[in-house]
């Protein structure tokens, strides 16, 4: 498994992935907003940093994080991670987030690693929280806020 680029010539595979159980993508999905509409977020922010997960030549999920501003604060933010609905329950979603940890522990200045889910996906939580993500007992937009500190 490895995080690549996302490219003209891999862009439409990226936006066609979804977590949706019908399979169709759509710009908001249950627990995530739609890769499409996080690739075009990312070009009207220089911050962004957006990666495909690929797995034996196949892309199979997609990544955007950087940093972001919490309470007046600069801290490093998972903004988005998902893997397609036909590639989960293999355990690429605990691999995929080590090599965007591993990432994201390379940028300047990261220290800790922010995320929020919706407080009933339990499947995220308790992947997150296996990878030492600590629930802040804070929401965010109506989502529960969990820390990394490395």
């Amino acid at each position: 498994m490895k995080l690549i680029d996302i490219t003209k010539e891999n862009y439409v595979q990226v936006a066609m992935l979804t977590t949706n159980e019908d399979m169709k993508p759509t710009v908001l999905e249950r627990y995530v907003t739609s890769n499409a509409f996080s690739m075009a977020q990312s070009k009207y922010s220089d911050k962004w940093i957006t990666k495909a997960v690929e797995q034996d030549g196949s892309i199979i999920g997609f990544a955007m994080y950087g940093p972001t501003d919490l309470n007046g604060e600069t801290v490093f933010q998972l903004c988005r991670f998902m893997i397609d609905i036909r590639s989960q329950g293999k355990g690429y979603g605990k691999e995929a987030l080590k090599l965007i940890l591993d990432e994201m522990k390379q940028l300047d200045g990261c220290n800790a690693v922010y995320l929020s889910i919706e407080p009933e996906n339990e499947r995220a939580r308790h992947i997150y929280e296996q990878a030492g993500f600590v629930c802040l007992d804070m929401e965010i937009c109506g989502e529960l806020l969990f820390k990394l500190a490395f």
